[in-house]
């Protein structure tokens, strides 16, 4: 039984060494220092791109959505703005007119210019290189226009004041203006501030108006 004892100790033995050689021979087979080298990728522009899921599309066909710059990012959550005209209408109150004498004195009372287009601007100085016009007052009858000497000795059955939107500065504040101005020149003319529809230009239009650019 000693010898068998011993013949399986040795046998062990060979075995352990055996395994030890192998896992010898089997390291030295594997690379030294092997250098990964990740690819560079251009676009079709000779930009440099990351391999990332954001850069392509995923092999089932799938696409993330698309990476927005944060100025995209606020013009996708920006709806556009819609542009629309405010008109209002200063009638005179009966069929004698509105004495054109004294329409340039009002309007300029009322800081508005006589400028583009032969009728009365409200100017405003913004970051841009010229004033801009923030509402204008043109004559109701044809051509439109306010020339001084074409107003002299005449009458007009009324005024047309316009504003545009957006407008170049705050539209809240630039309606407060139009609104305050057209009352007042309607009242230094003698006059009768109307709404869009030809009506009496009330409380409740004025509230409606400031509503629509709150």
């Amino acid at each position: 039984m000693n010898i068998i004892s011993i013949l399986i100790t040795l046998a062990g033995i060979i075995a352990i060494l055996g395994l030890y050689v192998i896992s010898k021979l089997s390291q030295q087979k594997q690379p030294k220092d092997k250098v990964i080298i990740i690819p560079k990728i251009h676009d079709d522009k000779g930009h440099l791109m990351s391999s990332v899921l954001g850069d392509f599309s995923a092999a089932d066909g799938s696409t993330p959505p698309p990476i927005a710059t944060p100025k995209e990012a606020e013009e996708q959550q920006s709806p556009p703005v819609e542009e629309r005209q405010i008109v209002l209408f200063i009638a005179a109150l009966n069929d004698s007119g509105i004495d054109g004498n004294k329409i340039p004195a009002v309007l300029e009372k009322h800081n508005l210019q006589f400028g583009e287009m032969d009728i009365y601007h409200y100017l405003m100085n913004t970051d841009q290189e010229k004033d801009i016009s923030i509402f204008r007052i043109a004559n109701g009858v044809k051509p439109w226009t306010l020339v001084a000497t074409e107003l002299a000795n005449s009458t007009t059955p009324g005024l047309s004041i316009i504003m545009q939107l957006p407008s170049a500065t705050n539209d809240y504040a630039a309606m407060e203006l139009f609104i305050t101005h057209a009352k007042g020149i309607a009242i230094d003319l003698g006059a009768q501030l109307k709404n869009a529809k030809q009506k009496n230009f009330s409380a409740l239009d004025k509230e409606e108006l400031l509503a629509s650019v709150s």
